[in-house]
């Protein structure tokens, strides 16, 4: 599982790309904790939606644990709710 960090900012898209690589090769889904999540910027949600572009491509999923009103309200601000649906699947 991987904790995503406080603020999901673009300084922190390089590094947060590399840990979801890492998750890729050692995982089929990928479980998020999104509990400490306070803020989040439209590259993040870029990240994000790539990231549960492959993984549809590859027929698994994001398993969103915890929840983050605040990524969840950037990602409706975004218009992205029906794409990055966060919820908890476990």
């Amino acid at each position: 599982m991987l904790k995503l960090p406080s603020e999901l900012a673009i300084t922190q898209v390089e590094t947060l790309h590399q840990d979801l690589l890492q998750e890729l090769n050692s995982n089929d889904d990928i479980s998020l904790d999104i509990s400490d999540v306070v803020s989040a910027d439209t590259a993040s949600i870029q990240l994000l939606c790539a990231l549960q572009k492959h993984l549809l491509t590859i027929q698994h999923k994001i398993i969103w644990v915890g929840s983050s009103a605040a990524l969840a309200h950037t990602i409706n601000q975004l218009g992205l709710s029906h794409y990055l649906t966060i919820e908890r699947n476990s």
